[in-house]
């Protein structure tokens, strides 16, 4: 059988690890290192567990549009590890919602049937999704958002505790919606709200 090795740094690795613990997972927990809290040391991983016999769950919290996470996880993939989940035994999850691997869904949540989950999504307590949603890779929704029906949500995108998304909106990928309440309907890629740009902000490609 497979070990299990919860890697990361920080507050979203000692969360995982509770939420591991109380799902009733055997596992190993490995910090990784890092200088800059983007570039992980991954050497360890690759030097006492192969890939032929250990999965792997990434915690890393939000930063930056997410880019650590993703790129922390494309290196554990390419070195040929299989990716898992973790669901808090206290989530509720529909049967037919689809978890792309290294997700987290934390206590309390509650997904609907037709969900779509990308790659690296947390979820963190009580977050409810309503049927249809569709979350890109390494989406971080807070504690209490909530989604409502066929909502889409771009890679990389966080929201922030409370933040309520109404049906059939659109947001993009890379934004940074940290007011809580209503999120507009429609948000364009990178795009960033927070308490020092409550009117917003957005990086534009050249």
């Amino acid at each position: 059988m497979k070990s299990l090795i919860v890697v990361g740094e920080g507050r979203a690795l000692e969360q995982a690890c509770e939420t591991a613990r109380e799902s009733g997972l055997d596992f190993i927990k490995l910090e990784l290192p890092s200088a800059d809290r983007y570039n992980f040391d991954l050497s360890d991983l690759f030097k006492i567990y192969a890939a032929a016999d250990a999965d792997v769950f990434v915690a890393l919290d939000e930063r930056a549009v997410n880019y650590p996470r993703h790129k922390l996880l494309a290196e554990v993939r390419l070195a040929g590890y299989r990716l898992v989940n973790i669901v808090s035994p206290r989530a509720i999850v529909a049967s037919d919602v689809s978890l792309l691997g290294n997700v987290y869904i934390g206590p309390g949540c509650n997904l609907a049937n037709d969900c779509r989950i990308g790659l690296g999504s947390w979820l963190g307590q009580q977050v409810i999704i309503e049927m249809g949603a569709n979350l890109g890779a390494c989406t971080t929704l807070h504690a209490g958002v909530v989604l409502g029906h066929s909502v889409k949500i771009g890679k990389g995108t966080t929201l922030g505790c409370g933040s309520v998304v109404l049906a059939g909106s659109d947001i993009g990928s890379r934004c940074e919606w940290l007011l809580g309440g209503i999120v507009p309907a429609q948000l364009a890629n990178s795009s960033f709200y927070d308490a020092q740009m409550p009117a917003g902000a957005r990086i534009l490609n050249n």
